[in-house]
């Protein structure tokens, strides 16, 4: 399994599912897995080996589970607008369990729409680690964990109040003072826990993390309504970390070239040889429309070096995102390839 997940910001503003906890893990686990292909097939214990063990749960109640998991993904739908467009669409498209003795297996089929969305970094991403995610306790501390990880380079996330309660799935029964008592409190304490220094257990994820409810200037006395809410905590030192990582792919890329004879290096996100095509992978461009006009979005699916003619070129596997379908091209260079497609 991935150490990484890594996602689109877009996936953190997107309700999910009510899930439990187990489920949650699970779920974020299936998400660490797209990287490079919307179908996944899966050793079922490999996904739930750590959440088996850690909840004392025998294999057979580990799958019966799964198959409640199963059952709220394939409902799991996304509804959004841009401008004058509306979208909605399912998530998944297949969950299927082979459930062959010794090692069962799951097949899972992203929905394109939904695979984009977490795929597409862009405008921005969420980066952090697959195993503290799964150390912490209590599905709206893993939510609002997600949610800051998003504003760590920042230490400060505003937001609107019914948003908020919309994204961490809160009761529409809770009052102010259960949210806080049941979901804030326990949440901000287990976030911003000192690091144990006997035992090094633990590092301190939000250092300094608090919490202010901004209310209705327009209420009347200390009741008054709550419109959103914000969080303050000691902020990551800033960096670009997607010009980073394509910096380090590179310079890994001039590594392998100075040592030729050695073992590969592989892409810490993909599990995928990495060379020099590797940072354009996932770019966007734009191609113009000869039949309609205009211009569509495309992205790069898949880059290569191949013989063709007996010449060395680069094959492009390119996906049009206004229809779905794939097509190829062919680029002499890199150099030729970034002109053409008018990539910085």
């Amino acid at each position: 399994m991935s150490d990484l997940i890594v996602y689109g910001n877009d996936f953190n503003f997107m309700p999910l599912p009510k899930l439990t906890e187990f489920e949650i893990d699970i779920f974020m686990q299936i998400i660490s897995e797209l990287n490079e292909n919307r179908e996944l097939e899966l050793f079922f214990m490999d996904l739930a080996y750590e959440i088996w063990t850690k909840k004392h749960q025998s294999a057979k109640e580990t799958l019966e589970n799964f198959y409640k998991l199963a059952d709220k993904l394939l409902s799991f739908k996304v509804k959004y607008s841009v401008k004058n467009r509306h979208y909605a669409f399912i998530c998944f498209e297949k969950l299927e369990l082979i459930d062959e003795d010794p090692d069962p297996r799951i097949k899972i089929k992203a929905q394109e729409d939904f695979y984009e969305l977490i795929t597409n970094l862009q405008m921005g991403f969420t980066k952090f680690e697959l195993k503290e995610f799964m150390s912490l306790s209590g599905k709206y501390t893993k939510t609002l964990y997600r949610l800051l990880k998003q504003f760590r380079n920042t230490g400060l996330l505003k937001i609107d109040w019914s948003e908020f309660c919309k994204i961490m799935n809160i009761p529409e029964s809770y009052k102010q003072a259960d949210i806080d008592k049941r979901i804030l409190n326990p949440a901000i304490k287990e976030l911003s826990a000192e690091q144990n220094l006997f035992t090094n257990e633990k590092k301190t994820i939000f250092k300094n993390l608090t919490y202010k409810k901004i209310k209705d200037p327009k209420g009347r006395g200390r009741g008054g309504k709550v419109i959103g809410i914000e969080f303050y905590f000691t902020p990551e030192p800033k960096r670009d970390e997607l010009k980073e990582m394509i910096q380090n792919l590179a310079r890994t890329e001039q590594e392998m070239e100075k040592n030729s004879g050695r073992e590969p290096k592989i892409h810490i996100l993909t599990g995928e040889e990495v060379t020099e095509l590797t940072p354009y992978i996932s770019r966007h461009f734009q191609l113009q429309n000869k039949e309609f006009g205009g211009y569509d979005t495309c992205k790069i699916k898949d880059l290569k070096y191949i013989d063709k003619d007996s010449k060395k070129m680069i094959w492009g596997l390119m996906l049009n995102q206004e229809n779905y379908k794939e097509f190829e091209m062919f680029f002499d260079s890199i150099a030729h390839m970034k002109n053409a497609l008018k990539l910085d």
